[in-house]
């Protein structure tokens, strides 16, 4: 009876071991085809030196933002474009894959840096706009233009030469305006946009040769904020 017992315990396991499921294999994921030609044509999309901008030891000066790339200019890419850059250049070559992969991402290291600093400048442009709404009279709103014509030398290496331009062109009218509604003035038609740009810094999206073989490193980025003026010998 006992032997009965055993022979059939070894019979009911057999059964239950012979019921299960034989062990799943983890499939490995389909190798990612490569891209099409026409998304290859994506890279690069404008002058940008970026090789050699990935490369750089030291901070890409925020005036290097103009130059383009991906068919946007670097002020303008995002995280999405980093991504999709960083996606093409690891399937456009193949080969060297890997590397493609390391220089994308110092790329977005370094043109975020710069990116954030000029955010910061631009920032503290368009709180100065929203303090000059705020004054009252003809005089100090005079004072305060000066004032920020002056200070364009002090954050021109801090923003893109099209902020720059717009910044200046905006001062320009700004001043006009007041001028134009001041007692005993007169009234007289808004400056035309030829007036206005000739007396501002060239056009930002001129980029000559030397900027497209050269990116701009100016060294570490300014630490001293652009509202605090320089002394000059005449302050001493």
């Amino acid at each position: 009876m006992g032997m009965f017992a055993g022979l059939l315990s070894v019979a009911v396991v057999g059964s239950a071991l012979a019921q299960q499921p034989a062990p799943i294999r983890p499939v490995p994921p389909p190798p990612v085809p490569p891209a099409s030609a026409a998304e290859c044509s994506q890279l690069p999309g404008g002058n940008a030196p970026v090789n050699k901008i990935a490369e750089l030891a030291q901070p890409l000066s925020p005036r290097s933002l103009d130059l383009t790339y991906f068919n946007k200019r670097l002020a303008d890419l995002t995280d999405e474009d980093f991504d999709k850059i960083a996606d093409l250049a690891t399937r456009c070559n193949r080969t060297v894959a890997r590397a493609a992969a390391d220089k994308t991402k110092r790329l977005r290291e370094v043109v975020r840096e710069s990116q954030s600093v000029r955010v910061k400048t631009l920032d503290k442009v368009d709180s100065g706009k929203a303090g000059l709404a705020r004054i009252q009279t003809p005089r100090e709103k005079v004072e305060w233009l000066h004032n920020a014509w002056a200070e364009l030398s002090l954050i021109q290496d801090t923003i893109t030469k099209t902020d720059l331009r717009e910044y200046a062109a905006w001062i320009a009218r700004s001043l006009q305006a007041v001028y134009d509604n001041a007692p005993g003035y007169g009234a007289r038609p808004p400056p035309t946009l030829a007036q206005v740009l000739s007396t501002v810094p060239p056009r930002g999206d001129q980029v000559g040769p030397v900027s497209r073989d050269t990116p701009d490193a100016k060294g570490p980025l300014p630490a001293r904020p652009w509202w605090v003026a320089k002394r000059e010998r005449e302050d001493e």
